[in-house]
C-alpha cells in the first residue's frame, strides 16, 4: 500500500509503525560472540543475523561474519565459543562488519536473547572506530519470557529453547544462537497473543514488566552509551501519517449514495439497436441484461455496442444483446464505502458494478466515469489488500494501516463516527476474507466446499459501524435449512470451518471473543429455523442474559455468503421485537 512519503527516525531510516502486528513484523534475529563481557572494552569477533518475515525465518537471507578484534582472544572466552586468534586471520575489520550489519538490519526490528548486551557492544565498537551506527528498535526474548511467566527461574537460551521444543544447532556460534532465538520468538507469538500482546508497541511495553531482569541489565551497564549513561527506555514513535492527499469524499459516502437507481435493464433477446436507443433515452452508458439471478444476465456498455458496430458495420444493429454482453456480473452491497468499491474496480479493471440491496437483488448500478477516476483513483490511500490477502500475516499487515488512516481522516476533519464506520467496514471485510481462506483450507484438506448455502455475520459494534482500533471478534453463522449435517458434531464441516475463521482472525489481530460469541461455538452456528426459534426465545423473555445477546445480535451485518438468509432472519427478528412489549420496555 502506498502511504505517500514515509516518515523517518533520527537515523534517516523509515520509521517503524508501533502498531505493526508481531506476526507481520519485519525483524532480524541477531547474536554476537565477543572477547568478554565488558560492553565498553571487549570486542566483537563473530556476528550472525537472520531475517524474520511474516512469522517465518528466511534461512536463505542471513549474515554471518568473523571479525578481527585487533586484540588477542582471551582463552576463557575461546573455551566458550571455540574461536581463537588463528581462526580470525583475514576476517572483516570491525568498521566493515558494522557497516554490513547496519545495511542488513536496515529498518527492521532486532530480536535477540539479552539483546541489550549485543547492542551495547556494537554501540561502543561503532564509537571506537568512528562508524555511524543507527540504533535499532529491539525485542528481547529473555525479557518477554520473564514477563510471560514471572515465576520462571531460568530464562537462558537453553532453557527457553527446551521449553518450546527447539534444538539449538551450533550453540555459542553467532548464527546458531541467532537461529535459535528466531525460532523461540516465533514459537512465543501464540503465548504473547494469549497475553494480549499483538503489536510492536505492546511487546516493547510488555517486556519492561520483567523489572528484575531489566534492573540486572542496567546494573551490568548494558544500556550505557559512550560518554553517558541512560535509563532503560524504549521510545514509542508517533504513528506515521497517511498520504496527505486524502479525498475524504470516498470515506464519507457509500455506493447507495451515488449509484444509479433503479437499474435500467434490457432483455438478452433485444437487439443492439434497441439497447442503444434505451441508453440514449436515459442518458446512461450501460444496461443491466436480465435475468441476474443464478448467474444469468450481464452488463452491456456503450463501449460494447461501439465495438460491435465498428467490427460489423450496419448489420450489428440486429445483433442480439446476449452475444455482446459482459459476464459475470460483479456486484457489491449498497452499504460498501466508495473507497473499497473503487479499489476493487481498479484492481479488476472494471468500469461499472452492480449494487445489491439487503435481500441480494440488484438495486442499482455504479459507473466509473473519467472525472471520478481522476478525482478518486489517484488519491486512494487504503486499497483492497484485505480482499486479496492470502495469509493471516497479510491480513494483519493490511489491518496495521488503520491507525494511520484513522489519524489522517480525523486530521482531515472527518467526524469520529465516520471514522469508526470505516474501521468497522475493514473489520467486516477481514471477517469475510477469513471465511474465504477458511473454505480454501477445507478444500485443501479434502473436505470440499461448503455443503449448504450459508451466511457469515458480524455482530456488535462492527455490525453497527462503531468499531474502534482494539476490537474483538463477534460473529455468527446462518446455515440454510436444507442442510442435513449435524452442526453440533466436532467434525462437522461448518464446525471445522468456523474454527479456521476464528483462528485466522485471531492471528490477524482481531482477538477471540472472551464471551465466546464466535462461529466456532455451536450457540452461534445455527440453521435459519434454529435462529428464528432462538430469537423468538430471547425476545419473549427479556432477562439480563437474553438482553445481552439481543444487544450483540441485533446489529448483525452479513459479510459472506447468501444475503437472503440474513434478510430473512432480520425480518423475523424485527417482527419478534415488535411483538414483545417487555423487550421494548427493557
Amino acid at each position: 500500500m502506498n502511504r505517500g512519503p514515509a516518515m523517518a527516525d533520527g537515523a534517516g531510516r523509515p520509521a517503524i509503525d508501533p502498531a505493526t502486528p508481531l506476526i507481520s513484523l519485519e525483524a532480524v534475529s541477531l547474536d554476537i560472540e565477543t572477547t568478554g563481557l565488558d560492553v565498553r572494552q571487549d570486542r566483537v569477533i563473530e556476528l550472525g543475523a537472520v531475517r524474520i518475515h511474516g512469522g517465518e525465518i528466511l534461512t536463505d537471507a542471513g549474515l554471518e561474519l568473523r571479525v578481527d578484534p585487533g586484540i588477542p582472544v582471551p582463552e576463557n572466552a575461546a573455551r566458550i565459543h571455540g574461536i581463537r586468534d588463528a581462526d580470525l586471520s583475514g576476517a572483516a575489520t570491525p568498521a566493515d562488519a558494522l557497516r554490513q550489519l547496519a545495511r542488513f538490519i536496515d529498518s527492521a526490528v532486532v530480536i535477540g536473547h539479552s539483546i541489550a548486551f549485543d547492542l551495547a557492544v556494537l554501540r561502543f565498537e561503532a564509537h571506537r572506530h568512528g562508524v555511524a551506527w543507527p540504533e535499532p528498535r529491539a525485542l528481547d526474548v529473555a525479557l518477554l519470557a520473564a514477563a510471560l511467566e514471572p515465576s520462571r527461574v531460568d530464562n537462558s537460551l537453553e532453557a527457553l529453547a527446551a521449553s518450546y521444543g527447539i534444538e539449538i544447532e551450533r550453540r555459542h556460534s553467532a548464527m546458531g544462537d541467532a537461529l535459535a532465538t528466531a525460532r523461540i520468538f516465533i514459537a512465543m507469538l501464540p503465548d504473547l497473543r494469549a497475553a494480549g500482546v499483538r503489536t510492536l508497541a505492546e511487546a516493547e511495553a510488555f517486556q519492561r514488566r520483567a523489572v528484575e531482569l531489566v534492573q540486572q541489565q542496567e546494573r551490568a551497564g548494558w544500556h550505557a552509551r559512550p560518554g553517558e549513561r541512560v535509563e532503560y527506555a524504549s521510545t514509542v514513535q508517533a504513528l506515521p501519517s497517511a498520504q496527505k492527499a486524502i479525498d475524504s469524499f470516498l470515506y464519507r459516502h457509500r455506493l447507495v449514495d451515488v449509484m444509479g437507481s433503479p437499474p435500467i435493464s434490457v432483455s438478452p433477446e433485444a437487439t443492439l439497436l434497441d439497447a442503444a436507443r434505451i441508453m440514449r433515452s436515459h442518458g446512461i452508458g450501460c444496461l443491466v441484461v436480465e435475468p441476474l439471478e443464478n448467474g444469468g444476465g450481464g452488463f452491456l456498455s456503450e463501449r460494447d455496442v461501439l465495438r460491435v458496430f465498428a467490427e460489423r458495420g450496419a448489420e450489428a444493429a440486429q445483433t442480439p444483446v446476449s452475444e455482446v454482453m459482459s459476464r459475470p456480473v460483479i456486484s457489491l452491497p449498497e452499504d460498501t464505502f466508495l473507497y473499497r468499491a473503487l479499489g476493487m474496480m481498479a484492481r479488476r479493471g472494471l468500469r461499472y458494478l452492480a449494487v445489491t440491496g439487503p435481500d441480494g437483488s440488484v438495486s442499482g448500478v455504479f459507473t466509473l466515469r473519467s472525472l471520478l477516476r481522476e478525482r478518486a483513483l489517484s488519491t486512494l490511500v487504503v486499497g483492497d489488500q484485505i480482499i486479496v490477502a492470502e495469509t493471516p500475516q497479510e491480513l494483519a499487515r493490511a489491518r496495521a494501516e488503520l491507525p494511520g488512516l484513522a489519524a489522517a481522516l480525523l486530521a482531515d476533519g472527518l467526524e469520529a463516527r465516520r471514522v469508526t464506520a470505516i474501521i468497522s467496514a475493514e473489520e467486516r471485510a477481514m471477517t469475510a476474507r477469513a471465511g474465504e481462506l477458511a473454505e480454501r483450507l477445507m478444500i485443501e484438506a479434502g473436505r470440499g466446499p461448503a455443503p449448504a448455502p450459508f451466511c457469515l455475520l458480524v455482530l456488535g459494534s462492527a455490525g453497527r459501524g462503531e468499531s474502534l482500533l482494539a476490537p474483538d471478534q463477534d460473529n455468527a453463522l446462518i446455515v440454510d435449512d436444507s442442510y442435513t449435517g449435524d452442526l453440533a458434531a466436532e467434525n462437522d464441516w461448518f464446525a471445522l470451518w468456523g474454527g479456521h475463521v476464528n483462528r485466522i482472525l485471531d492471528e490477524a489481530g482481531i482477538p477471540l471473543c472472551k464471551g465466546g460469541v464466535m462461529v466456532r461455538n455451536r450457540a452461534w452456528r445455527r440453521t435459519l429455523a434454529e435462529w428464528r426459534t432462538q430469537v423468538s426465545g430471547w425476545t419473549a423473555r427479556p432477562e439480563p442474559e437474553n438482553l445481552l445477546n439481543v444487544d450483540i445480535f441485533y446489529d448483525f451485518a452479513p459479510v459472506l455468503g447468501r444475503r437472503r438468509l440474513a434478510a430473512a432472519l432480520r425480518g423475523h427478528a424485527l417482527d419478534a421485537a415488535a411483538q414483545s412489549p417487555l423487550l421494548i420496555h427493557a
